[in-house]
């Protein structure tokens, strides 16, 4: 029986996405090495042969969007030869190689699909299974999918699925949030892919809470105000959202306050309160920001200019003496600042051509105005979102959804058009 390119290509899509989210859990449970750190190295391996294959050509702006992504990986890839790495930090630069690999795959697939929003569908549906199932698991059973120290584990409150911290688990269910929204809910579709749609967005937006990541939650709800707004009655939304503001601006500071303590005793909802409690009400108290706050504020003011970068995990040379803690020597919390400290300006460079072939590509489009807003907030959202965990260059999983809104804008439109008869990136038959 012989074997379509096509099916192979979205099998090892789906058998890469599935090695990433239990890889960690089956290491755990099962006390197999983990699957994703050779797996990783062999799909680079296996799309650079099916590059070398394949002879389709790319829309410019995607072909573009490609070399960028391509040359920000690649050139990280040099600390293979000029750093001595530990095995965390050949695992990072393996992971961070997968990302072109990811888009070139995901183009191939979706520019030759028969019914490309379909297959777009269903990869956001196993993802979000991926995401929602199992915290809420760890949340019914209290059992545990993944190794942790004791202030992350189940017993503190501490939900993260397949994820290693809760941070992670947020970010990657903020990211996927408004990808949900364009190819679900603000397509002319049935109402079954409608409902289908909400469930998922509200189902992530409950991770997002439970995950107490305090970033990702206020994304999700100026998301969601806005996926509402954007409906028929904006104006009414508006102005009730204004009203229910307002009445909450003058219930007593300290009714909300004790309300918040009196949520203490029940692990879950301590972590919770506890996080929204500093967020409010004490936030000089509150380490993760202080921390952050001397990462940054030291980059601002001392910015280096790296050709090659440190390497991943090690800039210790860079900020030793001006931190008070030792974590941001290995995570510095932000992905750009990594990017550069890690790999150098070329790396950072390129990041930036593809964020601006990105937008360039959403804002010259003929879309509607819901699409291109939603399609920009993918982008948003992602950027935003390289601030929440220490360090992104292990989940390269959430680029995934910014490829699927910008590839399928790209293809959707006829190979042969003109100025007069342009179509909509995204529009669609009912299904």
């Amino acid at each position: 029986m012989k074997i379509k390119s096509q099916t192979i290509y979205i099998f090892m899509v789906y058998a890469m996405l599935t090695a990433y989210m239990t890889g960690p859990m089956l290491s755990y449970l099962v006390g197999i090495p983990r699957i994703d750190n050779p797996l990783s190295m062999l799909f680079v391996l296996a799309v650079l042969l099916i590059a070398f294959l394949e002879s389709k050509r790319f829309i410019p702006k995607t072909g573009f969007a490609l070399l960028s992504l391509a040359l920000m990986s690649g050139w990280a890839s040099i600390h293979f030869l000029i750093t001595t790495l530990e095995l965390t930090d050949y695992a990072d630069l393996t992971f961070f190689l997968t990302v072109p690999a990811f888009f070139y795959l995901l183009h191939l697939i979706i520019s030759r699909h028969e019914n490309k929003i379909q297959f777009i569908r269903n990869l956001i549906i196993v993802f979000s299974m991926f995401i929602c199932i199992p915290p809420l698991i760890e949340l019914l059973t209290g059992f545990q999918f993944v190794s942790s120290d004791d202030v992350l584990a189940v017993e503190a409150g501490i939900i993260k699925g397949f994820f290693f911290n809760p941070n992670n688990l947020g970010t990657t269910a903020l990211c996927l949030a408004p990808t949900v929204l364009l190819f679900f809910n603000l397509q002319k579709t049935s109402t079954k892919d409608t409902i289908t749609g909400w469930i998922i967005f509200l189902s992530l937006g409950f991770i997002i809470i439970a995950s107490a990541s305090r970033t990702a939650t206020v994304c999700y709800i100026g998301l969601l105000f806005l996926a509402l707004m954007y409906r028929n009655n904006g104006f009414t939304l508006f102005l009730s959202t204004g009203l229910v503001a307002l009445g909450l601006y003058a219930i007593p500071t300290r009714w909300i306050q004790n309300f918040l303590l009196s949520l203490y005793g029940n692990p879950f909802l301590e972590n919770i309160s506890s996080r929204l409690y500093l967020f409010l009400f004490d936030l000089d108290q509150d380490n993760s920001v202080s921390y952050r706050k001397e990462i940054y504020n030291y980059f601002w003011e001392n910015p280096p200019f790296l050709f090659t970068g440190y390497g991943p995990k090690n800039f210790g040379e860079y900020f030793g003496g001006h931190l008070s803690f030792e974590l941001g020597f290995l995570n510095p919390h932000s992905f750009l600042i990594e990017l550069y400290l890690a790999f150098g300006i070329i790396s950072l460079l390129a990041f930036i051509s593809y964020v601006i072939t990105y937008i360039f590509t959403m804002t010259t489009a003929n879309l509607t105005n819901k699409q291109r807003f939603f399609s920009l907030a993918c982008l948003a959202i992602f950027l935003i979102g390289g601030f929440i965990p220490s360090s992104i260059l292990r989940l390269p999983f959430i680029w995934i959804p910014c490829f699927l809104s910008f590839i399928y804008a790209t293809y959707s439109l006829p190979v042969k058009h003109t100025a007069s008869r342009r179509q909509p990136y995204f529009q669609l038959k009912r299904l």
